[in-house]
């Protein structure tokens, strides 16, 4: 079956709070009935630890000074004005966040790994789905510490980066692009060209095996890697 594919070519972004908070809501981007809603968050500290009810964390990963976290809500979109998520935090942080729709008829697969460090040039893993050869929706997203953070060149044959800030030079910034592909089985994206920060990079995988996955699936929880480059 054909690659997911996100609804408006992409992803919408939310500006968090400019001063520092344990709540935050994302805005979703447009979607309709059956969509599967992902919300990828970016936080300018290591120890916050998110969590919103009817969304399942499926992944998280530490730069030194900063925070990414991947969410899927755990049902499918039953109308095409869902209510924006509110997140809770465990610790009191900036924000910055990404959320996309895509359509399928039943949850989406995703799979997902990552990286860090601190560099111009925030290099995405190689990631080799648990689905095998399929038509692959890839998404590459980015949470850097710093609002200010600018990213001129992404992923080679990935879409143009979306970049959301909170406004506060010492915040976060979520940065995202996609591509689809078609009968492959992996993906392993070239380095971006950004400003020199702390980052933690995404790579993550979804397709549709037209099988409804595991309503939980265990959360993956990916430690700063090497430090500073």
């Amino acid at each position: 079956m054909a690659a997911p594919s996100p609804r408006t070519g992409g992803a919408l972004g939310t500006a968090g709070p400019t001063s520092d908070s344990t709540t935050f809501t994302v805005t979703l981007q447009t979607h309709d009935v059956g969509d599967t809603l992902f919300v990828f968050i970016a936080s300018d500290g290591t120890s916050a630890v998110l969590s919103c009810a009817g969304w399942t964390q499926m992944g998280a990963a530490n730069s030194t000074t900063s925070k990414g976290h991947l969410f899927r809500r755990d049902t499918v979109a039953t109308s095409n004005a869902e209510a924006n998520p509110v997140f809770s935090s465990t610790a009191s942080e900036q924000y910055a966040a990404m959320a996309y729709s895509v359509p399928g008829t039943v949850l989406l697969d995703i799979d997902n790994t990552a990286s860090s460090g601190s560099s111009a040039a925030a290099d995405a893993p190689n990631l080799a789905p648990t689905g095998g050869t399929q038509d692959y929706l890839w998404i590459v997203f980015y949470a850097f510490d710093n609002a200010t953070v600018g990213m001129s060149v992404g992923p080679t044959g990935y879409s143009t980066p979306l970049i959301t800030g909170n406004a506060v030079a010492t915040g976060a910034t979520a940065i995202t692009a996609f591509k689809e592909t078609t009968g492959t089985t992996s993906d392993n994206p070239s380095a971006a060209t950004n400003t020199n920060e702390q980052w933690a990079v995404f790579t993550i995988g979804i397709w549709d095996s037209g099988v409804a996955p595991p309503a939980s699936p265990a959360i993956k929880s990916i430690p700063m890697l090497g430090g500073l480059i």
